[in-house]
């Protein structure tokens, strides 16, 4: 189609009516502007599901000039989409319905495409800025993707533009508007079409002096989509492979933390110091004219502060840290104190402002350098007054937000290059919006809608992204940091737990790493700690797998933060298979995000046991997340069929369905010489081993019980709480021996075991029964859950959940009084496990698991 005009400006509305006054007036400006240079703008209004009021609103005279359509599409995606080949235009402009353009955004965005096409460049125009109003206030920095600042891993933290951009038209027909699927968890319309067309080669840039100003209602589509805890799509271009190269222009992109050009530290801030030695603020300068944010609040900032109370150590250095201070930043963003008259700034921030967190000026975070210097810390030193005096000497380097290093790292740059950028763009900003083009179009836009004005405080502390603010820096640093983990490289398939368990033995999930390696390859496999922080014990894993400790490198990130970014950690490694292997932080993410995962990655967890609370009610996993999810796994596994066979039965789950339910069957450890019977000898004492939690489930009590019953006989005992309070008792009989817990199960003096007890109160099939049948150990324990298909009747004692601990002393007793029948049982129990549970059959048996049909295949992305 050939277009008959340079712009088509669409305006969108749904439920939206006299809010809409100040919206209208101010495009009729800006139109009115961008005509005035020559450029031809068509004007047309989307009614989209619309209320019979917003009906009636927009059908008044007054909005005769614009073209009026309908459509009942309910998603502003497709709506956008839909009136596309109604248009005529060029290039293209969204509105909403309540948000205002600055007068000369038509006008400018308008030049710089008609210019991109003359170059043959396909580029993407963005507003320099955001102005939130209303119902929140903030502003922020919209960056060129060309900018020395801008870092493709900002995109998992949050979206660097917005949908009120102006575009080619054919960027709209390649990449037409997903949309979104709310009951899916898939939203953020605006930011995938960032991505998707950024991948794609177009160009987007900032235009100067040029702001959109974004009207914050409680019903917005952000608000919703948050609230929702929704994410955006999926994008091939946010692999861990492929995000450093989204939007790369530069050939020095970052592949590794190594690759950080180092600067000399001294020579660097020498040259920042003498920059930072006049902050651009209004206190600061001279005054010319009334700044475009009014007189009322310059005077404000303006007024003539006499010396407050100063400790006495910092009164040598007030003038220092005046010259460096910047009263502007300092008023505007503490609001309290603009309430408070003949009031200093500088003496209040050296008396008690730092010790509450407060910042000396945009670029310096006081929380952050304390964080991040603990000598300073210590000292209880003014952290601005040490560093004005002491710390740009020694290398120290101040930082505007926190985790201020590891995004510099994201960009290619060191601290010192990242914070002289950071600071030419907010100290440019300021001027502008203080005296220059960009306060004037806010002035301008003020006077279609007032509220605008409330927002210059907040102008005064633009937010530029990569460093946005605390919360936004720990989110783009956490995924860096967990991308480096992973060597920056994808996993066919990850397995989450929740901790790194004691012990050198496989587990379950490590039996499962195992399987995986020798079937796709170690570099497929990653295995990731999401609970508890800490290194995996050596040997349980095979080599080459990966290890990520997700719970230390996202522990500074909220719950609810922790939850998202695994979730979005997941995508980017771009797995066939996700294991969920007793996960808390895995299950609770599959509430708000699971359909989205499950889109792209068949997700498989595994159930062991139920458990039990103080009050001995029933709990745990299968009982809690099983029925929650089952809808959404391609498969359940668990280590015993007795839990299959409940799970099957209590949900009553349909034949059809049934399959879904596997055992895993754990394979013994071979490499478990069977151990020699003790010696007897005339003063030597029977010795009963015990190993595991000192926590309710092992019921260690009940071993002590037992061994008190015992008195001629030795229990040794190893392992330690983990749940909580110790289970054992102040007062151990003298003959309890407890150790610590052990690395390797042959560590421990197998030789000298008479017996193992095994006391669980519930469990699926332990590995350290496991274990222990394969030492040729007598075994006598609980009958529960799964432990019965390894205690088998005719080779080990089975003790019954409502056995006294007479009965467990009589069981003992009938091991001990005959260990020739004793080890001769233990004997064929081994040869029996050896036989059925093999390396191959558990190989079988996940086999069988990934050949599972995935979920909802037609939506797998």
């Amino acid at each position: 189609m050939t277009a008959r005009f340079d712009l088509s400006l669409i305006l969108t509305a749904h439920d939206e009516t006299l809010v809409s006054g100040p919206t209208i007036a101010a495009a009729e400006a800006a139109v009115a502007c961008a005509e005035a240079a020559g450029h031809t703008v068509e004007k047309i209004v989307v009614l989209d599901n619309a209320t019979p009021e917003t009906r009636s609103w927009y059908g008044q005279p007054a909005l005769e000039s614009w073209l009026r359509l309908n459509y009942t599409e309910g998603d502003l995606g497709r709506v956008r989409n839909a009136v596309l080949p109604k248009s005529n235009g060029r290039f293209i402009a969204f509105l909403d319905a309540d948000d205002i353009f600055s007068e000369n955004w038509l006008r400018e965005g308008v030049s710089r495409l008609k210019a991109a096409e003359e170059a043959g460049d396909r580029v993407i125009a963005h507003p320099e800025l955001n102005w939130l109003f209303d119902g929140a206030h903030s502003v922020y920095h919209k960056p060129d993707q060309d900018d020395p600042l801008f870092t493709p891993w900002h995109f998992y933290a949050m979206n660097y533009y917005d949908s009120l951009c102006m575009t080619p038209r054919q960027a709209h027909l390649d990449h037409p508007y997903i949309h979104r699927d709310i009951p899916a968890g898939l939203s953020f319309q605006d930011w995938y079409f960032s991505i998707d067309t950024m991948a794609a080669g177009w160009k987007h840039v900032s235009v100067r002096d040029t702001i959109i100003f974004k009207r914050r209602r409680d019903e917005s589509l952000v608000n919703e989509s948050r609230a929702r805890r929704s994410l955006v799509r999926h994008h091939e271009a946010l692999s861990i492979d492929q995000i450093d190269d989204l939007g790369r222009t530069a050939p020095n992109k970052p592949a590794s933390r190594e690759n950080v050009t180092k600067t000399a530290p001294n020579a660097a801030l020498k040259g920042f110091m003498g920059a930072a030695g006049h902050i651009l603020g209004i206190g600061n300068r001279a005054k010319r004219t009334t700044p475009h944010y009014g007189s009322k609040l310059a005077e404000l900032l303006n007024r003539d502060y006499s010396v407050g109370r100063v400790p006495a150590h910092a009164a040598l250095y007030y003038p220092l840290v005046t010259k460096n201070f910047d009263q502007t930043y300092y008023l505007a963003k503490y609001s309290d104190i603009c309430e408070l008259e003949n009031f200093d700034p500088v003496a209040h921030y050296l008396r008690a402002g730092w010790k509450e967190g407060r910042d000396p000026a945009s670029w310096f975070s006081t929380k952050a350098y304390l964080a991040r210097y603990k000598d300073v810390a210590a000292s209880g030193a003014n952290p601005f007054l040490h560093w004005l005096t002491k710390g740009w000497k020694a290398g120290y380097v101040p930082r505007p937000v926190e985790h201020f290093d590891v995004v510099a790292e994201t960009i290619g740059l060191t601290p010192l290059q990242a914070l002289g950028e950071w600071r030419a763009r907010y100290d440019d900003l300021q001027q502008r919006l203080s005296y220059g083009a960009l306060g004037e179009q806010v002035k301008k836009a003020a006077e279609f809608d007032p509220l605008v004005e409330i927002g210059w405080t907040e102008s005064l502390q633009v937010k530029i992204p990569p460093f946005h603010s605390d919360v936004v820096t720990a989110r783009t640093a956490t995924m860096w940091l967990l991308g480096q983990a992973a060597g920056m490289r994808r996993a066919r398939n990850v397995i989450c737990v929740n901790r790194a368990r004691f012990g050198g033995a496989a587990r379950m999930e490590g039996h499962l790493a195992r399987a995986l390696a020798a079937r796709d390859g170690a570099d497929e496999v990653v295995v990731i700690t999401t609970d508890q922080a800490g290194p995996l014990p050596e040997g349980k894993l095979p080599e080459g797998i990966r290890h990520i400790d997700f719970a230390d490198i996202a522990s500074q990130l909220k719950p609810l933060e922790r939850e998202r970014f695994l979730a979005e950690f997941l995508r980017s490694l771009r797995p066939e298979n996700l294991f969920n292997v007793n996960s808390r932080l895995t299950w609770q993410i599959l509430t708000p995000y699971g359909k989205a995962l499950a889109s792209s990655m068949r997700i498989y967890c595994c159930l062991l046991c139920n458990e039990q609370n103080q009050m001995g009610y029933w709990t745990g996993y299968p009982l809690r997340r099983f029925y929650r999810h089952f809808e959404i796994l391609s498969g359940v596994f668990t280590d015993s069929y007795f839990l299959a066979d409940e799970l099957t039965t209590r949900y009553m789950i349909p034949q059809a369905e049934a399959h879904r339910v596997k055992v895993l069957s754990n394979p013994v450890d071979t490499s478990i010489p069977a151990a020699s019977a003790p010696k007897a000898a005339a003063d030597r004492r029977p010795q009963v081993f015990w190993a595991g939690r000192f926590d309710a489930q092992k019921r260690p009590d009940l071993a002590i019980a037992i061994a008190q019953a015992m008195p001629d006989t030795d229990f040794r005992l190893w392992g330690e709480a983990v749940m909580g309070k110790s289970g054992l008792p102040d007062d151990l009989p003298s003959n309890v021996q407890v150790s610590p817990p052990f690395q390797r199960f042959d560590e421990l003096p197998l030789d000298e075991a008479d017996a193992w007890l095994y006391t669980a109160a519930w469990d699926g099939v332990p590995m350290i029964l496991l274990e222990v049948a394969m030492a040729g150990i007598p075994l006598v324990g609980s009958d529960v859950g799964g432990t019965k298909e390894v205690l088998r009747p005719g080779f080990a004692k089975a003790m019954e959940a409502q056995a006294t601990p007479k009965d467990w002393v009589e069981a003992l007793r009938a091991v001990l009084d005959d260990p020739t029948e004793a080890r001769e049982k233990a004997a064929a129990l081994r040869e029996q496990l050896i036989v059925e549970r093999t390396s191959d059959h558990h190989r079988a048996q996940l086999s069988q698991i990934l050949e599972l049909p995935a979920r909802d295949p037609q939506t797998r992305s």
